[in-house]
Order: structure tokens, then C-alpha cells, then sequence
């Protein structure tokens, strides 16, 4: 392995942990504490993909004016 080698390899590794320091610095600080609550019947229709149209209580897919 010569010298010009050798310096490239060292860059590469320099920048891929830079890269690795800076996504984990990214994910402590804006993601970490989000918490994504999953609701299976919900997941379940988009999986199918199928839509799932909002329980307002009407059958007729009309809302009730009052």
C-alpha cells in the first residue's frame, strides 16, 4: 500500500465517522423522545391498501347538520 494510499484510506475513515457522529448527533436531538403511536386497524387498512374513511358516527356517509 503506498503513502497516497494509506491517505485516502485515512480520509475515508475520518469522513465516515464524522458522518456517523453527526447522524447520531441529529437523532438525539430532534428524534429520540417522538414517540409514534401505531393503531393496528388503521395500520392494517393501509397495508391492504385499502382508506379508511373517519367513524363520525353517521352511516350514510353524510354528517348531520344541527
Amino acid at each position: 500500500m503506498q503513502a497516497s494510499d494509506r491517505k485516502l484510506l485515512r480520509e475515508i475513515v475520518v469522513v465516515v465517522v464524522l458522518k456517523l457522529v453527526l447522524i447520531t448527533a441529529l437523532w438525539w436531538v430532534f428524534i429520540r423522545d417522538h414517540k409514534v403511536e401505531v393503531d393496528t386497524a388503521r395500520m392494517a387498512v393501509h397495508a391492504a391498501g385499502g382508506v379508511q374513511q373517519p367513524d363520525d358516527g353517521e352511516t350514510d356517509g353524510h354528517r348531520a347538520t344541527r
